[in-house]
């Protein structure tokens, strides 16, 4: 296991990898922070951890490099390709981590190529959202080799409340996917759902309180519902995000024959917004959609 003295770098300091790092720090492990923007920086510097100028210069110190990043490229070059990458940097017996939701396909490659630098590699996709980064209750999903989890376990241990073990490299990635099925057919379950109560007459909030207390029930209903009702759209998952995770799930269940009627509807929906100029608000927006096909605006 890593021990408590050991440095641990963090890469990608968004909605979701602030939080995560903060919990990192605040359990007592020291930190080593980089990303492309500067107040979260700030932020965590002042809370006592220490700046990185690039992904290798933070690699080159660090026991353990988590990164929480956006798409598949900036992943590709933040580990492997870009200038200052963070894997050729790493030293022997370290371990890395990507918590960002990365397609399999390159989450393999760049095990294969940590491999070779005799470094472990993990996918640790998370759910749960920003409150779940917020409160330190996220879950999350790994896949790599079993003696690296077990080593990567007490800091995945400050962010997240269920950790699960999924298998070999790119499982965690795998399972992630399936996640999202749920998460954006889930969506279009609430907004439609929402929709109707809407245009029927019904008060959001009572609709929203008195469905979470049922059958009707679930995460999305409990925390993106009540924000349709309250007429917030701001992200705690951005649409753009949901999008780049959909058209991996896609592009997965097609090499595999693998029908997902509900995420091709859903993703097509999400296509709106994001040609309306809204793909960075949250996915609970897909209700400005069906309002829109409703004739409301």
């Amino acid at each position: 296991m890593v021990a408590k003295g050991s440095p641990i770098g963090f890469i990608g300091l968004g909605i979701m990898g602030r939080p995560m790092a903060r919990h990192i720090l605040q359990a007592g492990f020291p930190l080593v922070v980089h990303s492309r923007s500067r107040p979260p920086i700030d932020a965590l510097v002042a809370l006592g951890a220490r700046e990185a100028q690039s992904p290798a210069e933070l690699a080159a110190q660090c026991e353990v490099v988590i990164t929480c990043l956006p798409d598949d490229e900036t992943v590709r070059s933040v580990w492997l390709t870009g200038e200052n990458a963070a894997l050729p940097a790493m030293r022997p017996g370290t371990l890395a981590i990507d918590m960002g939701t990365t397609s399999p396909r390159l989450t393999r490659e760049l095990a294969e190529y940590a491999q070779t630098r005799q470094v472990a590699f993990l996918d640790a996709p998370v759910t749960g959202g920003q409150w779940g980064a917020e409160s330190g209750t996220l879950t999350i999903m790994v896949g790599g080799e079993r003696d690296a989890y077990e080593r990567a376990l007490p800091i995945l241990q400050t962010m997240g409340k269920t950790i699960v073990y999924v298998g070999e490299s790119g499982k965690g990635q795998l399972m992630k996917l399936a996640n999202q099925i749920a998460v954006a057919v889930g969506m279009l379950a609430v907004s439609e759902a929402l929709l109707f109560a809407e245009q029927a007459g019904l008060d959001l909030n009572l609709t929203v309180e008195t469905l979470c207390t049922g059958a009707a029930s679930s995460w999305a209903m409990e925390h993106l519902g009540k924000r349709i009702a309250q007429g917030d759209l701001q992200p705690g998952f951005m649409v753009r995000l949901l999008q780049k995770d959909l058209q991996i799930l896609l592009d997965e269940a097609r090499a595999t024959a693998t029908p997902l009627l509900g995420s091709a509807l859903v993703h097509q929906l999400y296509r709106h917004l994001e040609r309306t100029g809204e793909a960075r608000l949250g996915t609970q927006a897909l209700i400005q959609v069906l309002r829109r096909l409703s004739g409301q605006g």
